[in-house]
């Protein structure tokens, strides 16, 4: 698995060249032109108002064709972006975003792609053959031997199909979470100032301050000294 930092949304792509053909190809093999990617991307951003960004980011991707699988009120959104447009839609998010941060992550499945596809071909291979000597079985016993490997190898196809939708689906919609982290803006304290009826009292309080100050100095220098000793 291939992972990406943040700002490095441009270098990748939905599916690069495949490798040169081996020298013994089968028609499955042929059929897949390019790599099979799977993306996943987990984005960090941080925003005053969360909820307003949640849904501010669920229409972003719905507008690029995704949508969202699921949201929370404390601001993670997963969603769905067709592999085509994720460049784009990180690009337009990160414009839109403060504090953006992201770590995209590739799988590459065609290998695994290409296997189930082979698994599949014959297991309809045998149901075809099978299907066959049910026509020619004679006895009662032969019937329910075929129709039971019938039954596995159907169970086979099911599951190979199901998988191979799978892997389709997570190669064209591309995994992205978003998570929306509350921003905090600092403190900002007001220079104080007295209104028309404040100011004789505003003054007063400074004038009681040096007062103070005053009284607090004459009592320090009305204190004796002593003369600091070295011990011996």
């Amino acid at each position: 698995m291939s992972r990406y930092s943040s700002g490095e949304a441009e270098d990748y792509a939905p599916s690069v060249a495949a490798p040169s053909p081996k020298a013994e190809t089968t028609p499955s093999e042929l059929k897949i032109q390019k790599r099979m990617m799977v993306y996943s991307v987990n984005v960090n951003l941080q925003s005053k108002e969360i909820e307003a960004k949640v849904t501010e980011i669920i229409k972003l991707a719905e507008s690029y064709g995704g949508y969202a699988l699921q949201y929370s009120s404390n601001g993670v959104v997963q969603l769905k972006i067709p592999a085509e447009k994720l460049k784009q839609f990180l690009f337009t998010l990160k414009n839109q975003s403060q504090n953006y941060s992201e770590d995209v992550s590739a799988k590459d499945v065609t290998e695994d792609y290409t296997d189930t596809e082979i698994r599949m071909e014959n297991a309809l291979k045998m149901r075809v053959r099978l299907l066959d000597i049910l026509k020619t079985a004679k006895t009662v016993e032969e019937i329910l031997k075929v129709e039971a490997e019938l039954n596995k190898v159907s169970e086979s196809i099911e599951r190979w199909e199901g998988k191979l939708k799978y892997l389709s689906s997570a190669v064209q919609l591309s995994s992205v979470q978003v998570r929306v982290l509350q921003k905090w803006e600092p403190v900002v304290q007001k220079e104080y100032k007295p209104g028309p009826l404040g100011y004789p009292f505003y003054y007063l309080y400074l004038g009681l301050g040096k007062v103070k100050d005053g009284l607090i100095w004459m009592f320090v220098q009305e204190i004796p000294k002593e003369k600091a000793e070295i011990p011996d």
